[in-house]
């Protein structure tokens, strides 16, 4: 079944996840790249915040980048991007996106606010080291995770790697993984994907 899709994002950001599944599964899709979207009238009939990403499927409106990602691999299984529903390995495919999301990238997040996106008056420097702190403790779990493993799922590349290996090389370009070894070998190996979209620099 051929469906019609439209991926609303900018560059580099958590849009890069959705884009890197798409081509993964070889669906076709319209991607429309553009920052300036972000708080329009037109963003916000696809996400009620108006922000990046966010998807169009078939004329159905989706946000949430892991979620786009996930229903994605169900929509072409054939490409076994992804477990079935029911089986244990999509139970890891949730338990590390869960987990990536809210132990790693969140902090992350939380820093870019406070060192750029806020007003200067919103800052609170106090908060960047804490956050970094937190992200380390959840990126070392990963560490000891992938020192065993190529990949966090059934021991190949999955839907799974794409969302997680997008916050860990977030890490990364924040300097925060030079200490770790396992998780910089994991970042060679996604990067060295034929459609990666990860940034490199």
């Amino acid at each position: 079944m051929t469906h019609q899709i439209t991926l609303y994002g900018f560059g580099p950001t958590r849009s890069a996840r959705c884009r890197w599944t798409l081509l993964e599964l070889g669906l076709p899709f319209e991607n429309v790249d553009d920052r300036s979207l972000v708080g329009s009238e037109r963003l916000r009939a696809l996400h009620p915040q108006a922000k990046l990403p966010a998807i169009e499927i078939d004329g159905q409106p989706l946000f949430e980048s892991a979620a786009i990602c996930t229903h994605l691999c169900d929509l072409a299984p054939a490409r076994g991007l992804i477990a079935q529903a029911g089986t244990w390995e999509r139970a890891l495919h949730e338990q590390w996106v869960c987990f990536v999301l809210s132990e790693m990238e969140a902090y992350l997040w939380s820093n870019a606010k406070h060192e750029t996106f806020y007003p200067v008056e919103q800052r609170v420097q106090a908060v960047v080291a804490p956050n970094f702190a937190e992200f380390r403790a959840g990126a070392k779990v990963l560490e000891d995770v992938l020192s065993d493993t190529d990949y966090l799922v059934g021991g190949r590349f999955s839907v799974t790697d794409i969302v997680v290996g997008w916050a860990v090389n977030w890490g990364r370009r924040m300097g925060q993984l030079d200490d770790m070894p396992a998780l910089l070998a994991y970042l060679r190996r996604l990067f060295a994907r034929e459609s990666c979209t990860l940034n490199q620099d």
